[in-house]
């Protein structure tokens, strides 16, 4: 689905559906700006910011990501969609998820974009990282392949009703933790918002 860069939010509908996943590449749009690289200093640590583990004591004091030449797009939206599975999203964005997640455990760091010829081309966005993940699959119906205690890949995420009574609007898969699941509620502040380039996909709950 094409979201054109006056067009709110996207949230695909799908009945009885409540939960939603926010698709970290965006609505690509080859004039938007999308990232390919994590700011420059974390090195390997980086992984950090889509595995939910803290990095502020590792944060760089200059946290900067420069646009490559693969993606030549400059223009801002609110999220900025990129392969790191990172949430950068801008200053008012981020000032709702402040709002509606001031009780999680999340990490909010600010990130300098540079453009093409090493100029700065913004410092208002910040990488959201909510810390730590939620055990809230039905593992019964999602499909998950294990190597003893290690998870090899998530190839279906069905969410269980049972495990979903007290979380959070904003988190993390246990078994995904780069899967960031937002809430109907804050699904619906978003869209109210008008936030452009938020893309929020229907998740598959498992009947109660």
């Amino acid at each position: 689905m094409f979201n054109p860069p006056s067009h709110p939010i996207i949230i695909e509908k799908r009945e009885h559906m409540k939960l939603y996943r926010w698709k970290t590449l965006g609505d690509y749009d080859p004039e938007q700006c999308f990232l390919d690289a994590a700011p420059k200093g974390l090195g390997a640590r980086s992984a950090h910011l889509s595995h939910g583990k803290p990095v502020t004591a590792l944060y760089p004091e200059d946290p900067c990501v420069q646009l490559s030449e693969e993606n030549p797009g400059i223009r801002l939206e609110s999220f900025i969609g990129n392969t790191k599975r990172m949430l950068v999203v801008s200053s008012p964005l981020r000032a709702v998820l402040e709002k509606w997640c001031q009780e999680q455990d999340i990490e909010y760091l600010p990130v300098h974009i540079y453009n093409h010829r090493g100029r700065l081309h913004t410092s208002d966005y910040s990488i959201i990282n909510p810390l730590g993940t939620l055990d809230c699959l039905d593992r019964e119906r999602s499909h998950v392949e294990m190597m003893k205690d290690v998870v090899l890949s998530v190839e279906r995420i069905v969410l269980s009703p049972a495990k979903l009574e007290r979380a959070p609007h904003l988190f993390r898969v246990r078994e995904d933790p780069s899967v960031y699941v937002v809430s109907e509620s804050l699904a619906e502040a978003l869209r109210a918002g008008a936030f452009t380039n938020v893309v929020l996909e229907p998740m598959e709950v498992a009947p109660a």
